[in-house]
């Protein structure tokens, strides 16, 4: 189903049924995008191997709220920054999740990959791909492509180049590096290997992530309570879309200062 008018969704609003999160006081680099659930309290485990994950995961926030039928609904959040400083969120919904690529390595690296079979959104339309640092990689920058399966079935297609490596580019444990697909394609069912264009100068590890962005959320540069909603307040990009009731729904962030947080995303069903 679907909210009706405004005052069905004012009245699925005080429900205040939420998804909660907390983390820790370092939330990843500032000044470039990270994975949080690192910094989840508890802290989730690496993955050893790609795994399609649920609202059952370690880096899921949550739990979500229970469903009779259907699809739940995002309708706004609140969050609180342990400090001053800018935030955008990224509410994903996040498929699958792998690891043990290194970054001293410049030929085609296939270690746990392909990745894990899509479980939600599975033609792959709309899915985006990331490789994230689990463990600090090099100081020399570089790039690096992907071979993957797009949203119609074709293998063997090669992303854009994607910079990595150096302190400014982005090589702490955290950063989150999203991959631009080939021109015309609009998502992604698997990815197959990660070529670097020369190594970084210390292995490190990364990992590849499929995920399914929802909706942003943008807060102000000040301490505290910040509430935000699909209608009337602003600063929640992707007002009152859906996602699966057993979706693994995280976060990544852009911060100019990294903090700790604490927060509730809300959600309805509609």
């Amino acid at each position: 189903m679907a909210l009706a008018d405004y005052d069905a969704y004012l009245a699925a609003l005080r429900e205040n049924r939420g998804a909660d999160f907390q983390l820790s006081a370092a939330t990843g680099r500032a000044a470039r995008l990270s994975a949080l659930w690192r910094t989840f309290v508890p802290a989730p485990a690496v993955p050893t191997t790609s795994v399609a994950l649920d609202g059952s995961s370690d880096i899921a926030i949550g739990p979500l709220p229970p469903v009779d039928a259907g699809q739940l609904t995002l309708l706004g959040a609140r969050v609180n920054p342990g400090g001053i400083g800018g935030v955008s969120l990224i509410v994903a919904d996040i498929l699958n999740h792998s690891g043990g690529l290194v970054a001293n390595v410049a030929t085609e690296q296939t270690t746990n990959l392909p990745t894990a079979a899509l479980t939600r959104y599975t033609s792959g339309v709309g899915v985006m791909a990331g490789l994230l640092v689990t463990t600090a990689i090099g100081t020399t920058a570089t790039t690096f492509t992907m071979s993957y399966t797009n949203q119609a079935g074709t293998a063997g297609q090669i992303s854009q180049p994607v910079a990595i490596g150096s302190t400014a580019v982005g090589n702490a444990i955290g950063t989150f590096a999203p991959i631009c697909l080939a021109d015309g394609d609009t998502g992604v069912r698997s990815v197959e290997s990660v070529t670097l264009a020369a190594t970084t100068g210390t292995p490190g590890i990364m990992g590849v992530v499929l995920f399914k962005p929802l909706a942003m959320i943008a807060l102000n540069d000040f301490s505290g309570a910040h509430v935000v909603d699909a209608v009337s307040s602003g600063g929640f990009v992707g007002a009152l879309a859906q996602c699966e009731p057993d979706a693994c729904v995280s976060l990544l962030a852009f911060q100019n200062v990294a903090q700790f947080m604490t927060g509730s995303i809300l959600l309805a069903e509609a």
